[in-house]
């Protein structure tokens, strides 16, 4: 507790930040027009073109938004420095108006007879921007941060105006390029569907997704590596939003399903899947500024089993599970330093590959690091998958007709699995109590997923 009396008690730091406002408002208009032709009896076709467009969530007017908080608080309506054309562009051409989205597909049974499907289908699709990530570039001049080292305690103002503990140092700003765009995706899908038995069916599907322009936040700011000097010095960072981040994901996709007869049904489905980021870092090996430098993505888990089922049993009562088996996610390792003296920590050191944890990892590179540092090396990183199964058994009674009531006990994680959520990634990071490296090692739980362990559930239903 605080001691006014023993320094040790006393805060280390007062932040604020004075709260922003913007009235920006944004319009979305969709249109589109859709036909299923049936070429022959065995072969139909889907064609549609979709049409979308945003409205001001591309700040297209910054005068006038501007002007929208001057005379709303009296106060902020230009920015206290110009921001140059060269980062603007002067405002000119913002907006996204040619988002066509043209989509086709077919289903053919090749013999009529309705025991084989084979389709295919392309679209090309396009995301909706969110407004709030869009509006620091109109409000940053707003925030007015300060920072207090040692503050006095309860007043850190000590009888002074907030605007005397404001910094002099060039300010960070926030720019949207003018060349922001929707995200956009194509999107194909190939397959076939088979019925093996009256009951069984087997489907095997091809999926290909290539999506282009999502949002990326870059620092056009940094320092010249010689000489120091940034290219534009009245600032400190700027953040600047981008349309540059691209993704590819292509899947196997195998779904062997048994409808309900003789009492169950089951199904069982497979995924084999990659899935790969392409967009710009400043945190590259060996590398000074921003590379687009193509990673396994963030969500890139190569293996996925769902296996599910349900059993009718005598006297009204029904049992299902449902088990969820997936391959480990990748990691990306970092550090707490700036190797590279641009200004932001995170830097790699050489040999270590954007992205790679649980994905090539060069353990190697790793310690030649972590020796250079006087820690201990690192002799495997954990890469978790998840498993996860699910019980549920149902009583039944019927009665006066069209009346039921079902007793329901659900037991969720019933293995009492612990599913992790992520990785140590700081490659510098020291050691646990028994002495073990704690990069690469997992250290929280997903939250929300069956909590920490397992779960029982008990529950009545009325259906009248």
């Amino acid at each position: 507790p605080y001691n006014p009396n023993d320094q040790t008690t006393w805060p280390t730091q007062y932040q604020n930040t004075l709260p922003t406002y913007g009235d920006i408002p944004v319009k979305h208009f969709s249109a589109y027009v859709q036909d299923d032709w049936e070429a022959t009896s065995t072969l139909t076709f889907n064609l549609g073109l979709r049409y979308d467009v945003q409205t001001g969530v591309f700040l297209e007017d910054v005068p006038g938004l501007l002007q929208k908080i001057q005379d709303k608080l009296g106060r902020d309506g230009s920015f206290p420095i110009e921001i140059p054309t060269a980062l603007t562009n002067g405002y000119a051409g913002r907006g996204d108006r040619n988002n066509f989205g043209p989509r086709v597909g077919f289903a053919w049974d090749p013999k009529g007879n309705g025991v084989t499907n084979v389709h295919a289908a392309y679209g090309m699709f396009y995301d909706n921007i969110r407004t709030l990530l869009q509006g620091g570039e109109l409000t940053w001049p707003q925030q007015k941060p300060i920072t207090i080292p040692r503050p006095s305690y309860p007043d850190p103002f000590q009888g002074r105006s907030r605007d005397q503990f404001l910094s002099a140092a060039p300010p960070n700003i926030i720019v949207n390029s003018s060349d922001f765009v929707n995200p956009y995706a194509h999107q194909a899908n190939v397959g076939i569907s088979r019925q093996l038995t009256r009951n069984i069916g087997l489907t095997a599907d091809g999926t290909f997704v290539w999506r282009y322009s999502d949002r990326l936040d870059v620092d056009p700011n940094l320092p010249d590596q010689v000489s120091r000097v940034k290219p534009f010095p009245q600032f400190g960072r700027v953040t600047f939003l981008e349309s540059s981040a691209d993704n590819t994901y292509k899947a196997l996709l195998l779904k062997l399903e048994k409808r309900m007869s003789n009492s169950y049904q089951y199904l069982v489905s497979y995924t084999l899947s990659q899935s790969e980021d392409d967009a710009l870092t400043n945190t590259a090996p060996d590398a000074y500024g921003y590379l687009k430098v193509k990673r396994p993505a963030t969500a890139d888990r190569r293996h996925r089993l769902v296996v599910s089922g349900i059993v009718a049993l005598p006297g009204q009562v029904q049992v299902s599970a449902i088990g969820d088996f997936r391959s480990s996610l990748p990691f990306f390792p970092s550090t707490s330093v700036d190797l590279d003296t641009d200004g932001y920590i995170g830097d790699l050191p050489p040999g270590v590959a954007v992205g790679s944890g649980c994905r090539g990892l060069n353990l190697d590179a790793v310690n030649a690091y972590r020796t250079s540092r006087n820690l201990t090396t690192v002799s495997e990183v954990s890469c978790p998958g998840f498993a996860n199964v699910d019980l549920r058994v149902s009583k039944f009674f019927s009665f006066a007709g069209q009346h039921r009531v079902e007793f329901i006990a659900q037991l969720f994680n019933i293995f009492d699995r612990a599913n992790f959520q992520m990785n140590n990634v700081n490659i510098g990071a020291g050691n646990d109590p028994q002495g073990r490296p704690l990069f690469g090692q997992p250290g929280q739980l997903l939250p929300n997923i069956n909590a920490p362990s397992r779960q029982v559930e008990l529950a009545v239903r009325y259906t009248f």
